[in-house]
């Protein structure tokens, strides 16, 4: 079944609206303490790295009460909010991945290859594919509010 980003995002969905703000926080706790451990048994252990870390997670939460207040406020539709939590999830993740394997957990290749990307640059190829997929999205996204205008 071949299926693309923006379909995914389309269908993906949370149970309930508790747990699209749920979830980013609960990844953001493993992370912080999978950092940790990581960092003290590495001896690597600096305040000042995690004051910055988490400053970092302050920031992310306060996106996601942001984005709450807004969503409920504004009467936004609820896959503006699922799309900013699925983001820091995905964040998340990463950083997590990137704590297993520093731990000297195995991590899957097709995951690896994503988290020690350090080549920032795109091709033409991808860059074409990639602006085809942000228009793309875009469209979804004005489709969505053409139909919360029509519901509401």
């Amino acid at each position: 079944m071949d299926i693309t980003i923006v379909e995914f995002f389309r269908h993906f969905h949370f149970v309930n609206e508790a747990w699209c703000f749920t979830t980013p926080l609960c990844m953001m706790a493993l992370d912080i303490i999978l950092g940790t451990i990581n960092a003290i048994a590495t001896k690597t252990f600096k305040s000042s790295r995690m004051r910055v870390g988490l400053s970092k997670k302050s920031g992310e939460i306060a996106i996601l009460v942001l984005g709450e207040l807004f969503s409920f406020a504004m009467g936004l539709p609820k896959e503006l909010m699922t799309g900013v939590s699925a983001y820091i999830i995905f964040m998340e993740f990463m950083s997590i991945m990137e704590n297993c394997e520093k731990s000297g957990v195995p991590v899957p290749k097709f995951i690896k290859s994503i988290v020690n990307n350090v080549d920032e640059s795109l091709s033409e190829d991808d860059y074409k594919t990639l602006t085809a997929r942000l228009n793309q999205a875009i469209k979804t996204v004005e489709e969505l509010e053409e139909e919360s205008k029509k519901k509401g």
